[in-house]
């Protein structure tokens, strides 16, 4: 196998998992129920990894505009959408984002990370990725997230498409796996 059907195959696989493990088998109101007397809703979580992702393999590696251009209108956005970017819950952000239309954002960054597998000739990996542009582009406010610029700095293409596309996402699947069946909705 070689590496661009290895990362397809990771890419569709943590697709699936997501619409079947988490978006299509929990109902939209449990998103924001917090787990265990509290904890990171689903819906944050969710917006988390799409927003990684989207940046990651979309302004850094493809030094392009995001999926989430096209879907501002229908999360009703209005700028600051390096919110997400942090682990920790953003409260208010959480009572704004729309569940559903989180769900479907988050497949429609997979989709079009698999497209492009797919149609496309990948970058060099090796080269470093110009990550430090995409958070500020982005207006990633450098003081909150100091952290986030020092990890990715000087970090190549294969870092991003390796953690950040794939990685990452299997991270915080599990993590939305977890919530739930902490929430007594697993359908097995």
């Amino acid at each position: 196998m070689d590496l661009r059907h290895w990362v397809l195959a990771d890419l569709s696989s943590l697709r699936q998992r997501m619409a079947g493990g988490f978006i299509t088998t929990v109902a939209a109101e449990h998103w924001r129920q917090p787990v265990d007397g509290g904890g990171v809703p689903a819906v944050y979580v969710a917006w988390h990894a799409a927003r990684h992702h989207d940046l990651a393999v979309n302004r850094v590696i493809r030094r392009q505009g995001e999926v989430l251009d096209e879907w501002t209108d229908r999360l009703e956005l209005n700028g600051d959408t390096w919110r997400g970017l942090a682990e920790a819950e953003d409260h208010e952000l959480v009572q704004q984002l729309d569940p559903e239309t989180v769900g479907r954002y988050l497949l429609a960054v997979l989709d079009h990370s698999i497209d492009w597998m797919t149609t496309s000739e990948l970058p060099d990996l090796d080269a470093v990725a110009p990550s430090g542009e995409a958070l500020a582009s982005i207006g990633t406010p450098t003081d909150r997230f100091d952290w986030l610029y020092t990890m990715w700095e000087g970090k190549p293409n294969h870092f991003f498409l390796a953690w950040e596309a794939i990685g990452h996402g299997y991270n915080h699947l599990g993590e939305l796996i977890s919530l739930r069946n902490r929430l007594g909705l697993s359908p097995f």
